[in-house]
């Protein structure tokens, strides 16, 4: 029998991934080649390869926006493609292409010549390409691992800096800490049910377990190790320590990547298996987020009071955020769902505008160092544009009306009060009022700090590039826009939350 024809039509679902591999394989020898030729007299091709990164990039998205099947189960159930394993493929594809664009003069400016860090971050997408289809628990285990394992190399990219160093090494440590919890998590469940498919665990749970306490004790235990790893990755508190040491150390390229990429695949596959999966333990999960969720938001808050780094401040906004994304995790309805995935999709955008801000206020005294919250004072003064584009980000972000972070907020509040948490709902909202003030700090350091200090303006700004602009203005004038009309996002997330249930 051909193996092949066989599995002719699941190789045609896989085709994107495999092109995004090839590519990767044959840009390796491309890079490899041209890079240690001596008759080429050793050239730097970061502005090379990163341009051809981007073109694979759009063909890979192209790839997936055509496919026509819309669910099948691949290779023995190993692998799903659906609407939302397609839709969050696309956004994710997207944001790295925008990505790719914002690190391009960021690159050459900080001297990573390293050609392998295109290639990584290749690497990292199409981890992630294979996280979101993954429909068992050894294909989730080896995606993240893939992306994962891409992600330390890029954190210690900056290879004659400590802090760079300092950072890879702490993700790594931390982040094989986490991955031996999701291994054992998964070797408990395999070892009480003897699988490690989606499907084939859904089914076994749909059955009455209260018959066999000691069985049911250990399948919640495997559950509790699995809900700590993702918990950690997505750098929930209090299993965020990673998070700010690395944001802080990280070249600021690889801390945009880490920011903005990753979290949505995540969450998508995480859903996939808490809620498809194991909804027969759905109590003692439920407890399990809304806890985190509190501490997440508690720690985000107050904690970026006392920062005066922008890395780090973003860094524990993050984490803040990512409370009120498990907040509507626990909701566990279709509508909580799309509250996630539609402020998870704000967020992204957000997200994007506001590294591309900090991004932006490069100067000849803080190329080298990590920018602070003195570094923006003058921004108002050398481009009033920007300090306004800057602005507006924060107050999406602290969810001031009338931008899309008010209105993506506010879903997750109304969706999560309508599945009865109403004392975790209180308390987010009166955090988020707290979260406020280190935003409305940051603002007025763009706008009062240099006035006030009378802070010297003879600081050379180095000037915005045709990407960053072009992201500035199109990230604002999506804030404005989803909050006037959020219909079409609104669809596009119901969608996927509908292909769960």
């Amino acid at each position: 029998m051909n193996f092949f024809l066989l599995h002719q039509n699941h190789f045609k679902l896989f085709f994107p991934e495999v092109f995004l591999a090839t590519s990767i394989l044959l840009l390796t020898l491309y890079a490899t080649y041209v890079a240690s030729s001596r008759s080429l007299g050793f050239p730097l091709i970061t502005r090379n390869l990163n341009r051809i990164s981007v073109f694979i990039l759009i063909i890979t998205f192209l790839l997936v926006y055509n496919n026509e099947i819309s669910f099948k189960e691949v290779y023995q159930n190993t692998f799903i493609f659906d609407i939302l394993s397609t839709q969050v493929k696309e956004i994710t594809l997207i944001s790295s292409i925008i990505c790719l664009l914002l690190f391009e003069e960021s690159l050459l400016k900080l001297k990573i010549n390293n050609f392998e860090y295109s290639l990584l971050l290749l690497g990292a997408i199409l981890g992630l390409m294979f996280l979101v289809s993954s429909y068992d628990l050894l294909s989730l285990y080896l995606a993240i691992e893939m992306q994962s394992l891409c992600l330390y190399v890029l954190a210690a990219a900056k290879k004659d800096s400590t802090f760079s160093t300092e950072a890879g090494l702490k993700y790594f440590i931390l982040g094989s800490f986490s991955s031996a919890l999701l291994l054992f998590g998964i070797s408990i469940l395999y070892g009480c049910t003897g699988t490690t498919n989606f499907h084939d665990l859904s089914l076994l749970f749909s059955a009455d377990f209260g018959s066999d306490p000691l069985m049911t004790s250990a399948i919640e235990k495997g559950i509790l190790f699995i809900a700590a790893a993702f918990l950690f990755k997505i750098a929930a508190a209090p299993l965020h320590m990673w998070s700010p040491d690395v944001y802080e150390g990280s070249p600021i390229s690889s801390t945009i990547f880490f920011a903005v990429i990753p979290k949505l695949a995540l969450f998508t596959v995480f859903l996939r298996l808490f809620q498809g999966v194991l909804f027969s333990f759905q109590d003692i999960l439920l407890y399990v987020l809304v806890l985190f969720s509190m501490a997440s938001v508690v720690v985000g808050s107050f904690a970026a009071l006392k920062q005066k780094k922008l890395k780090r401040l973003l860094a524990y906004s993050s984490i803040s955020h990512v409370g009120y994304l498990l907040l509507a995790f626990a909701a566990n309805s279709i509508e909580g769902t799309q509250a996630l995935f539609f402020y998870l999709s704000i967020y992204m955008i957000t997200s994007l505008t506001l590294w591309t801000f900090v991004l932006s206020i490069e100067s000849t005294t803080n190329l080298n160092r990590s920018k602070t919250l003195v570094d923006l004072s003058n921004i108002v003064t050398a481009n009033p544009l920007l300090a306004l584009t800057g602005l507006l980000a924060f107050f999406s972000l602290a969810g001031v009306p009338p931008l899309a972070g008010f209105y993506a907020k506010m879903q997750v509040f109304v969706h999560t009060m309508g599945s009865s948490f109403f004392f975790a709902s209180f308390f987010a909202i009166l955090t988020s009022v707290i979260s406020s003030y280190y935003y409305i700090r940051v603002i007025k350091n763009i706008y009062f700090e240099g006035l006030i200090n009378k802070t010297s303006t003879d600081v050379f700004h180095y000037p915005v590039t045709r990407a960053s602009s072009l992201m500035l203005g199109s990230g604002l004038l999506f804030l404005i826009f989803l909050f006037l009309n959020p219909t079409m996002l609104l669809l596009f997330t119901e969608k996927m939350a509908l292909s769960l249930f």
